[in-house]
Formats: C-alpha cells, structure tokens, sequence
C-alpha cells in the first residue's frame, strides 16, 4: 500500500472518533482508551506556545513581522483556522518542537495574553517530520527559489539523503541538484544579505553563481561596499538587483578580489591515465571552468561510481586543498 501525502494528517485529525457503545464494558474501556490515546496522539489541541520549539532545519530566511501582525490580527478576530503540526520532543514532559505553521505560531506568540496555539500533535520520526514540513511549505508559503536551495542545504547537511529531500520538495534529482549547485557557489552571508528574493527565479540566481565561482567575483566585498545602498532597499529583490549589476561590473571591469586567489591560465588538457598507463580520461582547464571526462566505453562501472558519488569526492577534495593551500579560515 503506499504511503499517503503527509499532509493527510490534518484530516487524519478531523476524523470522527469510532463507535464505543456496546453491551460488554471491556471493550467499550479499550475503545474508550484507544481514544484518548489516538486524541493524544493526533487531535488538536490548545498549547501553550512557550511550550514548542523551533525546528532543526531553516525553510526561510525570514519572517515578515507585519505580514506576523497582519496574521495575529486575524487570529485575534476569527480565531486560528488551521492548526500547526508539531511533535513531541522525546524525554521531555510536554515540549514539543515545530514541524510546519512557524508563521502562525509566531502571531499567536505575538497575541500574547495567555492565547494557546491550536495543534495538531503527532510522533514523528526525523525523516517523516522533515517531508511534511517540506510539502507543507511548498504548498501553503510558496518559498522562493533561493529559500529551497537553503533549504535543501540544511536538509544536507543534517545527513538526509537524495530521495528524501526530493520527496520533501517534490522536485526531481536533476532540480535538486540545480539547487544545490546555486547553492554551494554563494556565500551564505551573501544569501541573508539579499533575503528570499521571491520574484528572483532560477536563472539570475545561477547567473550570480557563475560569477561568484566561475569569474571569481568577490560578493562577499560587494557586500560590505553597498551595505548602505541595500539597507534602503524596500524589498530583496531590489537588493539582490544591485548585487547582481555590481557583480556584472565587477566581471567586466576585471575587479576581483586580492583575496579570492584567483589566477586565469590559458586553456590546457591533461591526460588522466592510471597506474599501469591505462588512459581513464581527461582535465580540461580553461580560463573559467576545470570540466574532467571519464571513459565510458573502458571504464563503465568507474565512471558510473564517480558520477553517483561526485559531490562527496568534490567535497573531500576542497577539504584538503584548503588544508594543503593554508587558505581554511
């Protein structure tokens, strides 16, 4: 049987109890028991919102305190129409932690006055709560492109593999990886600089990466040069606008950064051959890009073994090259 959509469990917790009328009063006790158990687990409930905390993994990169206070208003006058979800955290007596509804419960925190937060309350294991956050998010916030790729990023580096984030996201292995490589291009300071930029899509985003990695422009001393500039900005996207024309000028003007090391050398290739003379492939390195070719045709099941694990081997290498180059910060 396959597994239902996560986000079922809201109606999972509207379902009518069953039946516990019955002439034996055994059952009627267990079935009564079941109740209260299946109540506990999934039914809402009225919490205290001091009493829940803050998810492990970040899935935006801000919260807008008047769209909060828009939302608290709301809540103030129609009450809260759609419970968070939030599961218990183990080995603490009723503490919770968020799996989805960070917006609403930020208003009714921001309510204050003793008002409690309506939610649903389910045991959730890391895998599971981490898909239903992501689905809910993609469905009811409509993050924006660079918020997933920060999101994908943190579901990462907490050790979750592939198909788990594509199944959080709903995104494919080739658009996760499109992600990804924004991404890891960007400096993180340069991503909360700009903020989630929601009418930036995919191809400025890559744009900026390019720069960033291929042309060696320093964003990160853009930055600090235009802080001023980008805190009159009145939305991200503008900010990520005058980021994006410095970086542009940058590149064609030839000012990059003493600091980022980087030294443009002609075009070379390089002929990879194993230890006993066999050729295995090829490095072409150019004045923008370092591209690497394996050999299908004679080696298969290596070339196939590199491209499934080419992200961790890229990543050992940096380790060790910034250890070897003296430049880890």
């Amino acid at each position: 049987m396959g597994r239902k959509n996560l986000l079922d469990l809201t109606l999972e917790a509207h379902a009518p109890a069953p039946d516990v009328t019955g002439t034996s009063s055994v059952p009627v006790m267990a079935s009564l028991r079941d109740t209260m158990r299946q109540l506990g687990e999934s039914g809402i409930q009225d919490l205290d919102p001091a009493s829940i905390e803050a998810s492990d993994l970040q899935d935006r990169l801000l919260i807008d305190q008047e769209s909060i206070a828009e939302l608290a208003e709301s809540i103030r006058r129609h009450g809260q129409q759609v419970p968070v979800l939030v599961r218990p955290i183990p080995g603490q007596f009723n503490r919770y932690k968020i799996v989805y509804g960070r917006r609403r419960l930020a208003a009714v925190r921001l309510l204050g006055n003793g008002t409690r937060v309506k939610a649903i309350v389910r045991s959730l294991d890391d895998k599971t709560a981490i898909i239903a956050q992501g689905q809910e998010n993609s469905l009811r916030l409509d993050p924006s492109f660079i918020e997933k790729s920060v999101f994908i990023g943190a579901m990462r580096e907490a050790g979750y593999d592939r198909t788990v984030i594509q199944e959080a996201l709903g995104l494919s292995r080739q658009a996760v990886s499109t992600y990804t490589v924004v991404l890891d291009a960007l400096p993180y300071s340069v991503i909360e600089a700009i903020g989630p930029a929601h009418d930036v899509g995919r191809r400025p985003w890559t744009e900026l990466a390019q720069l960033a990695r291929d042309d060696g422009i320093d964003l990160k001393s853009i930055v600090q040069s235009c802080r001023g500039e980008l805190d009159r900005c009145e939305n991200s996207n503008q900010r990520f606008e005058i980021i994006r024309k410095k970086a542009v000028e940058a590149k064609g003007g030839g000012n990059h950064s003493n600091n980022s090391r980087l030294v443009h050398h002609g075009s070379s290739t390089v002929d990879l051959k194993l230890g006993d003379g066999r050729r295995l492939g090829k490095v072409r390195t150019g004045p923008h890009a370092v591209q690497m070719q394996l050999s299908l045709k004679d080696h298969p099941e290596f070339g196939h073994w590199i491209g499934s694990n080419a992200e961790r081997i890229v990543r050992e290498l940096h380790e060790r090259w910034l250890d070897e180059s003296g430049q880890r910060s």
